[in-house]
């Protein structure tokens, strides 16, 4: 399953990595790609083993703000 997340708050380079390793520590998680100058995480992912509420949440986690 493929999903785009918007996200407030990624300010540089450093931001995008900080969030795409903690996502691709997540078990079902299969390919992250985070972009701060759009605010986008583009997150692949196998929705029988992780949800896209955790995934909101380990983002949430790293201090940035998931857009409804």
């Amino acid at each position: 399953m493929k999903t785009e997340i918007h996200v407030t708050g990624m300010r540089c380079s450093g931001c995008e990595l900080l969030v795409t390793e903690a996502l691709e520590e997540m078990e079902g998680v299969e390919k992250v790609r985070a972009s701060y100058e759009t605010g986008v995480i583009q997150v692949e992912y196998d929705d029988a083993r992780v949800d896209l509420a955790a995934i909101r949440a380990v983002i949430q986690d790293q201090g940035f703000s998931v857009s409804a």
